[in-house]
């Protein structure tokens, strides 16, 4: 009696091992692969979640009682829609307070040095939007040596706002005036002339 091998499939099985040998590794790191972007993934999305917590919500707006105040039919923010606006733009100096400051110079000339014209909105229930202030700069004998304009913009009630005025080689006192204005509540939200120049409806 003889044992009889098989070399067929000795010859099939080899090639298995051979091919198992170099698949193996690629296994290896394939999973080690996907492991890994697996935890970037997890890491990903730990970071994300750390963000959201720092972001903060808007806060809710507090609650109010009603405004009482407002404006009834018939008025804007408080002025009546009679003759007011009129005496207001035509006086709007009394309203709009203009107010100079700068230092004098030592020359025989005059002069103005660190000057500033701030205007301050002396009305308790209108926004200006705009207003165009004039700036007139006098000499010793009362005559005009400059006059400059200015833009401010969005003055609220009981607020001011601030202009610089160039330095100047002559010239011993200022006078300022605003000529122009937009305001929802006096003039409808048109730029019209104002103070001297105005001209009512």
């Amino acid at each position: 009696m003889y044992w009889h091998i098989d070399n067929s499939n000795l010859a099939l099985n080899k090639p298995k091992n051979s091919t198992m040998k170099k698949i193996y590794p690629l296994l290896i790191i394939a999973s080690c692969i996907y492991f890994g972007s697996c935890r970037n993934a997890e890491t990903k999305i730990d970071r994300e979640k750390d963000n959201a917590v720092e972001e903060t919500k808007p806060a809710e707006p507090a609650t109010t009682a009603p405004d009482t105040s407002s404006a009834t039919s018939g008025t804007t923010r408080g002025l009546s829609i009679g003759n007011e606006p009129n005496e207001i733009l035509s006086n709007i100096d009394n309203y709009l307070v203009s107010k100079a400051t700068f230092t004098n110079a030592a020359g025989a000339d005059g002069g103005l040095t660190n000057g500033a014209v701030t205007v301050e909105n002396k009305l308790p229930d209108a926004t200006i939007q705009k207003a165009f202030l004039e700036v007139i700069i006098l000499l010793a004998d009362g005559k005009e040596f400059r006059t400059d304009y200015y833009t401010l913009q969005n003055i609220e009630p009981g607020g001011s706002k601030t202009v610089r005025i160039p330095n100047t080689t002559r010239g011993t006192s200022v006078v300022c005036h605003v000529v122009k204005l937009k305001s929802a509540e006096l003039t409808k939200g048109e730029m019209i002339l104002v103070g001297s120049r105005y001209v009512p409806n």
